[in-house]
């Protein structure tokens, strides 16, 4: 039997990587693998485990001191599992563990952050010198986004590994906590008939510029369309001084940070989601996970041609210009009009992806050995 070892950082409530640990962990399972998961100690990471993971799965969950004793407990660990496959879900300091026996080393890389925009020169040093360690350390590498897919081969060559194998392997959704259909879960909103819900899930960030949501009201002009803005950032304050000069109380919901298993009670409401995206390094190379998250409730999605959603949604993609409030309205207008999104989510089950992983490493490295 195969043995993995998914090795996770922080609370799943601020740091999105182990998502892909937990959402892998039964297909994998049923496919013959014998699944393990390093994760902090916390009560949502416990929850979330308990909520994906049945009971083939072991998750171990450790507390830590300090970085360095993070890096040492899961060491430790490892030692005792000997797990054929190691994988990394962020290649962070906390992450890359020293390990003493023979393994696969796998590392996941879902953004570029040596990219982050306003972080002092020394610190995109060193995370780019962190981005090309990983081509030193890993037996192999899982990209999540197609731009990352083109970056790293080409990086490879450059520290002379250019025969290392790598896997374009996107995000995807939980069917455990994306479900489709009414909710009984308590919302901040009701539907009303006539009533069109325009929803955002994710962090409320200057960066992303989630206020624009805000600033189409107007445009639309129809105070039957209502803005979910599922979660916290720092334009939060901004957003709420917006929706009280303009009035639109009525109209915008900020429930706040809402617990995965509870968003399909507010994604039952929605009509159309929006998925913005800014024309910088860091948004072309990430992989949104709320953008799977989107696609089994078959509700158009408004995004921008920009990364990884037009890669994924094709023509059933309603795209505004980025960076403009008026083509973001209109695009919102046009979603409404379409009514439903054409696309099927199977392929973007966490059990899709964990059939292509099994693929993939057997081709890769059990028929190698």
């Amino acid at each position: 039997m195969k043995t993995i070892c998914f090795v996770t950082t922080g609370d799943i409530k601020s740091i999105a990587t182990a998502k892909r640990a937990l959402g892998m962990a039964n297909p994998l399972t049923d496919l013959g693998w014998q699944v393990h998961i390093i994760m902090e100690d916390t009560a949502e990471n416990r929850h979330r485990a308990s909520m994906e993971c049945d009971g083939r799965t072991e998750v171990h969950f450790l507390r830590y001191a300090s970085a360095r004793d993070e890096r040492q407990k899961k060491s430790a660990l490892l030692a005792g599992i000997r797990p054929n496959y190691i994988y990394l879900c962020a290649f962070v300091f906390r992450n890359v563990v020293p390990t003493s026996f023979k393994c696969i080393k796998l590392v996941e890389h879902s953004e570029l952050r040596s990219s982050i925009k306003d972080v002092p020169r020394w610190r995109k040093a060193l995370e780019l010198a962190t981005e090309y360690y990983s081509l030193i350390y890993a037996d192999g590498l899982l990209n999540a986004s197609s731009y990352l897919q083109r970056l790293y081969p080409r990086r490879a060559r450059f520290v002379l590994r250019g025969n290392m194998p790598m896997l374009y392997f996107p995000y995807a959704y939980s069917k455990q906590v994306c479900k489709k259909g009414a909710s009984t879960a308590p919302t901040q909103a009701s539907k009303r008939p006539g009533d069109i819900f325009v929803t955002y899930l994710g962090s409320l960030s200057r960066a992303y510029r989630t206020i624009d949501l805000v600033k189409v009201l107007p445009l639309i002009g129809q105070p039957a369309v209502k803005l979910l803005l599922l979660g916290n950032g720092d334009d939060r304050q901004a957003i709420e001084a917006l929706v009280a000069a303009n009035k639109l109380g009525g109209q915008v919901f900020m429930p706040g940070y809402v617990s995965e298993e509870d968003v399909a009670a507010y994604f039952s409401l929605t009509d159309v989601f929006v998925l913005p995206m800014s024309d910088t390094v860091q948004d072309w190379a990430r992989c949104p996970s709320k953008l799977y998250m989107y696609l089994p409730y078959g509700k158009p999605i408004v995004t921008a041609r920009i990364g990884e959603p037009p890669t994924v949604l094709g023509d059933e993609g309603v795209y505004y210009e980025q960076g403009s409030v008026q083509s973001l309205a209109s695009a919102i207008v046009a979603a409404m009009r379409k009514g439903t999104l054409g696309i099927a989510p199977e392929p973007h089950e966490w059990a899709a992806r964990a059939a292509e992983f099994d693929r993939w490493a057997t081709n890769t490295f059990e028929q190698r050995a």
